[in-house]
């Protein structure tokens, strides 16, 4: 119950460090911006009336001032009261022309032909300064108050959103820390595994040759069985391994072109050669149209998958049975692979739980767990289509969308 409040208070007070550190941050990001665009750097217009002259009605702009307005990229000019040019300097030629009544009011406070400007009156007439186009954005904002009603609405639930956003940044933190844990669990089980690896095969070695060496019977029995649970032992850990790095994306696992066929009829020799067992009997069917089909996938990975359905026939039907694999092709020209056994079958309700998307297997519960699971994992990680049913003349078929 501690523990549970201390991670409630802990998780609390990152939310509220991450609302200030918010909050600050972004008032030191629009300090930032009011400071370096505060405003735009239009040439004073004292400035140039200060270096203007006039001389029998004809106006001149100094060296200095002529200078510093065109180091602003500026431009300025003088419209008499008629709405004539009365002087100019850098002056855009589709600005030079007469200017009405009109026209001096649409540009006085914002644009003039998209140029940014601002406008002076003085004695002789009206001083205009402008700038480049698409360079400075000038409006005088207007709200109607049914608007501001509105954001007073919407602004509430703006600050709802940062709070939830608030809530879910930490509580994803907390998944990654649990991802990573269960990560290191994986890297747990990886060096346990290896560290059983030895021991184990050093007891399978004197199993095999205790077997190999002894006249009698029952000593035979005994280090045969022992050979078999040492070898069950080894998958167990082997699958468990994979399980973790397939679960947690731990493995770097890359997919290769294979010829499918010769890579089927390579694992069910393997199966057989292991087994030895005239109660098994294995059939593979390859359609002639796929002999030498080539697909692209991981052959280890898809290799385990494929040994763990022929093991999980064979543990799961003492008695025996027949079990098949199947390669074929569709109309729509999917590839699948069949694999069914005539044993004893499985429970509809495990057959809703293997066919499940959230199907996990469970220390204990004994038969087809991990192995399968493990199926799925590799179905999975190709983005294939997996599914279990009963077979047709009993037993367990497992049907996989290769293509």
């Amino acid at each position: 119950m501690k523990r549970r409040l201390g991670n409630r208070l802990q998780l609390l007070t990152g939310i509220v460090l991450m609302m200030a550190f918010l909050f600050f941050t972004d008032l030191l990001i629009v300090g930032i911006a009011a400071i370096r665009y505060h405003s735009v750097d239009y040439q004073y217009p004292k400035e140039i009336l200060t270096h203007l002259s006039v001389n029998n009605g004809r106006y001149a702009l100094d060296e200095q001032g002529t200078e510093s307005l065109l180091k602003r990229g500026q431009f300025a000019m003088i419209l008499g009261k008629d709405g004539n040019i009365l002087w100019s300097v850098a002056l855009p030629e589709e600005l030079r022309k007469t200017y009405t009544l009109q026209d001096v009011a649409k540009f006085t406070r914002y644009y003039l032909e998209d140029y940014p400007v601002h406008s002076y009156v003085f004695e002789q007439g009206l001083l205009v300064i402008g700038g480049e186009k698409d360079q400075v954005w000038k409006y005088t904002l207007e709200f109607d108050v049914n608007l501001l009603n509105y954001l007073a609405k919407i602004v509430p639930l703006l600050l709802l959103s940062n709070i939830v956003v608030l809530v879910a940044v930490p509580t994803r933190i907390q998944k990654r820390r649990a991802k990573q844990r269960e990560e290191e669990r994986t890297e747990w089980i990886a060096g346990v595994s290896h560290d059983i690896r030895t021991p184990l095969a050093i007891v399978m070695g004197n199993a095999e040759m205790i077997a190999a060496s002894t006249r009698e019977e029952e000593v035979r029995q005994r280090a045969k069985s022992i050979e078999t649970q040492g070898i069950r032992l080894r998958r167990l850990v082997d699958n468990l391994n994979l399980s973790g790095k397939l679960e947690f994306g731990a493995g770097k696992f890359e997919k290769q072109k294979v010829r499918i066929g010769r890579f089927l009829r390579k694992t069910l020799t393997e199966i057989m050669n292991q087994t030895e067992d005239d109660r098994y009997r294995f059939a593979l069917e390859i359609e002639d149209s796929l002999q030498d089909s080539e697909l692209c996938f991981n052959e280890d990975l898809v290799e385990r998958a494929v040994m763990n359905l022929l093991h999980n026939a064979i543990r799961h039907n003492a008695d025996g049975c027949k079990i098949e694999m199947r390669l074929y092709q569709d109309s729509k020209n999917h590839v699948f692979l069949k694999l069914s056994d005539t044993g004893k079958g499985v429970s509809k309700e495990l057959l809703r739980r293997l066919n499940s998307r959230g199907y996990e297997w469970e220390f204990g519960t004994g038969q087809h767990g991990l192995g399968l699971k493990i199926v799925k994992q590799v179905a999975d990680w190709h983005r294939w289509k997996l599914f279990f049913a009963n077979g047709e003349q009993g037993g367990l078929a497992c049907t996989i969308r290769l293509k």
